[in-house]
């Protein structure tokens, strides 16, 4: 799978030249991460609590408690960052930068990991500026310093969870919001996790983010470039989402890559006056 994976990369690479930098950065940090060993288990303690909170509509954990180890996260941020300024990037100073500060300040990097769990823009933003990286960046690595350990959750919960019977906008396990969408082959509409990459059930003429039902005030634009992939906004709330059509396109690549080489998409929808996140 790990192949597989990044031989998806390559390819994509070739195919979307402008994203080479993000997806090799990507590539890279797949590597390291394929090579961590799989001790990462999560068992559920308590049934009766995940199944009561699965029943009343609550995802099995929230962001901000997480049953993360917090310093294995670090360390593999950390890691993660060295693998990083081996690289010839543009932003490699900014990345010796953060190492050198994980360094000196150990609670740094937690702190980083806690603000972006918490989703809190403003303070991410001004922990990046301090080490002269764009927040997008700090926020990937965050993301992929946590990733094995939320794969983990993601599968402990596989039985135990339906997507096709869970219909809110936000995450059955991590209660985190969707930031991709897609059609299956008979047209249902399905949401992607933007942490733990969960996948589940959500109808076509609802907003995820903000349930509203009126049509008048959704809708969808497409780009002429991209066949079988759209943007579905919401009037009212004023956010949108990314969504593939799988009728249309052939090998789609997972929905973490999509939504890396469709960042041109989001440009065009922010153009439009929509968000990814509330304002």
């Amino acid at each position: 799978m790990a192949d597989e994976l990044l031989g998806q990369i390559d390819l994509l690479i070739e195919k979307r030249p402008m994203y080479k930098e993000a997806l090799s950065m990507y590539r890279s940090l797949m590597v390291l991460l394929n090579e961590l060993k799989s001790e990462i288990t999560y068992e559920m303690r308590d049934e009766s609590v995940r199944e009561i909170k699965v029943k009343e509509g609550f995802p099995v954990f929230s962001r901000e408690d997480l049953p993360l180890d917090r310093s294995a996260v670090g360390s593999l941020f950390q890691r993660l960052l060295e693998r990083l300024t081996l690289h010839k990037r543009k932003d490699k100073e900014g990345l010796e930068k953060a190492l050198n500060k994980v360094h000196a300040d150990p609670k740094w990097v937690h702190d980083v990991i806690t603000t972006f769990l918490s989703n809190d823009e403003a303070t991410l933003t001004k922990m990046a500026e301090e080490v002269r990286l764009t927040p997008m960046v700090l926020k990937f690595l965050a993301h992929m310093a946590v990733k094995p350990y939320m794969k983990s959750l993601r599968e402990s919960m596989r039985e135990r969870i339906h997507k096709d019977a869970w219909n809110y906008g936000y995450c059955p396990v991590c209660g985190s919001s969707p930031d991709m969408a897609y059609f299956d082959s008979e047209g249902k509409r399905f949401l992607h996790c933007e942490l733990c990459d969960c996948e589940w059930y959500f109808h076509r003429l609802r907003c995820p983010f903000c349930e509203n039902k009126k049509s008048k005030e959704l809708g969808y634009f497409t780009s002429d470039e991209d066949e079988g992939y759209r943007v579905d906004f919401c009037k009212k709330c004023g956010r949108y989402i990314k969504t593939l059509d799988m009728r249309v396109i052939d090998s789609p690549a997972p929905l973490e890559l999509e939504n890396l080489i469709t960042l041109h998409l989001d440009i065009l929808a922010q153009q439009q006056g929509f968000n990814a996140r509330n304002s």
